[in-house]
Formats: structure tokens, sequence, C-alpha cells
């Protein structure tokens, strides 16, 4: 119980900025790229190439395998799900929603309450295969319903994400390190990257009316797209383990924690840009993330059962 109480600690304060999200965007003409823009350009960048300096070479070599071909599988799974129960979801949105995993903003207060500060660089590790998938064939299958084949890649190739994680393998191969003077004010990031992301969250949800929402509908989606991510990590692990063998059991369970994080709140930004619709998308998020903490909460108290 001890340590569930420190994931609510760390984890609910930062949940809490979808509340002044939701009211600024409600009673403002505040725009959300004003703080998505920095968000995605700058903070969180500096935060994963200076997590990259600190990364184990062999984890930042191994951990994003995990989490791009646990991406590219759901993809099969949303297919699946939008013929069986999800025909009344855009099927390119469904299938993002299945793919692209909070692993950033919801993970990082939660790896820092159950691992420590220095279980954010294995994180971030972990996030880079969700990230790389998502801003490249993501990115790529949207950008192609509006574009022609090399305006795609143009639109793709300008994505700040994938230059710093360039930078970043070259800064490790050249051994750079994150001076420790900065270390202190990354910590300040790492907070501001959960606080905004979810701050972020909130702005989505101000033209959503709650009243209409079909709960159980978006439960039984949502239930499927965990369902199959288990399994499908759970198969992606049994499979890799056999041939890396340096991963230690916090790796394992921070993996394993994955499948039960809710939809990247860059769904609803996919979902804008297709002119689909941004409600539709925006509730996904939202009660994945409710969803995702009452799954991780259990997980956490089994956990410490078992231990």
């Amino acid at each position: 119980m001890d340590k569930l109480l420190k994931v609510y600690g760390e984890l609910l304060p930062v949940m809490a900025f979808m509340i002044p999200g939701y009211v600024i965007s409600r009673k403002t003409r505040f725009k959300s790229e004003w703080i998505s823009k920095p968000l995605i350009n700058v903070l969180l960048p500096a935060l994963v190439f200076s997590n990259m300096l600190d990364a184990d070479p062999q984890k930042l070599l191994i951990l994003p395998f995990f989490t791009f071909l646990l991406a590219l599988a759901m993809n099969y799974a949303a297919i699946a799900v939008y013929k069986k129960l999800a025909s009344d979801t855009d099927p390119l949105i469904l299938r993002s929603s299945f793919s692209f995993f909070n692993i950033a903003f919801f993970g990082i207060p939660i790896v820092t309450a159950m691992f420590g500060k220095e279980g954010v660089s294995v994180l971030i590790c972990i996030y880079l295969g969700s990230a790389i998938y998502g801003d490249t064939i993501g990115y790529y299958q949207v950008a192609k319903t509006k574009f022609d084949s090399k305006k795609a890649w143009k639109e793709m190739l300008s994505i700040p994400f994938l230059y710093v994680f360039v930078a970043g393998v070259i800064s490790k191969i050249a051994g750079v390190e994150t001076p420790e003077a900065v270390k202190p004010v990354l910590d300040v990031v790492s907070f501001a990257v959960s606080a905004l992301g979810m701050m972020i969250v909130g702005f989505q949800l101000a033209d959503v009316d709650f009243k209409d929402i079909r709960f159980k509908y978006y439960i039984k989606l949502l239930g499927a797209r965990t369902l199959a991510a288990a399994a499908m990590m759970a198969l992606i692990l049994l499979a890799v383990s056999q041939i890396f063998e340096s991963l230690e059991k916090d790796d394992y369970t921070m993996l394993a924690l994955v499948p039960l994080f809710p939809v990247a709140a860059n769904v609803t930004v996919f979902a804008a840009f297709l002119k689909a619709d941004e409600k539709q998308s925006s509730i996904l998020v939202f009660i994945s993330m409710m969803l995702s903490v009452v799954l991780v909460s259990a997980a956490v108290l089994l956990l410490e059962y078992v231990a």
C-alpha cells in the first residue's frame, strides 16, 4: 500500500493540471498550441536528449525495440476491433489510439514513484520506440491521407524529435554526459513535461459534452485495447528475452506497465489534421487515462503483494 500511495503522490498532482487546462480553455481564448509547441519542440526533446546521455548503452539499444514492435502490432489489433465493435470510430484514429501510449506524460510520475529518478532514463529508452513509430510510420500514415507521398515524407522529416534522437545517439557514441549542474533543472523539466501534457488534455476536453459520452462503448473499446496490448507485449517480452539477456527485473516491470498506460494526447492532434471527430479522440484520451489509473493501481498492489 505504501508504494501505491507514493504513486498517487507523484501522479495525482500532475493529473490535477487537467483542471486549469479545462477552465482556461472554457473561460478564455488561450490557445493550447501556446503550450503544446514549446512542450513538444523544446521541453520534451531536452528531456529525451539528456536521458539518452544518461542511459545504459545496452538499454538504449534494446528497449526501444519492445515498444516499437508493440505499436506496430497494435495496428492489427485495431483493425480487428474496428470490424467487431468500433465501426463508429474513424479507423485511422482508432489505429492511432491503439498504437500510441502515453509513456512520457503519464509514465514519468509513476516510474519516479516506483523506481526513483534514475528509472526515468530507462522509461525514456522505452518511450523512444513508441515515439519513433509515432513520428515515422504513424505520422506518415496520417499525412498520406492529405498529401502525396513526397509531401508526406517532407512533413514527417520536419518533426524535431527525429533529429533529437539522431543527435542523442551521436552524442552517446561520442561519450557526452549530462553536466551535473544541469540535472536539477532537468528534474523541473521532467515535472513540467508531465504537468503541461496533462494540461493539454484539459484543453482538449473543453468542448466535450460529458452528458453525451457513451461510457459503455468506450470502456469496451479501451478494454479490448488493453487486453490486446498486454497479450502482444507478453509475446514480445517472451520472444525478445530469449535474445537479449542483459535486461533487469525493473526493466521488464516497466515494459509490462506500458499496455496499462492511456492513449497519447497527440491522437487529438491527428484528429484535427484529418478533420475527424476531435471530441471523440479527446474522450478516448480522457477515459483511457481514468481507466489507466485503476489498472496501474491494481498492478502496483499486485507487485507489492508478490514482492
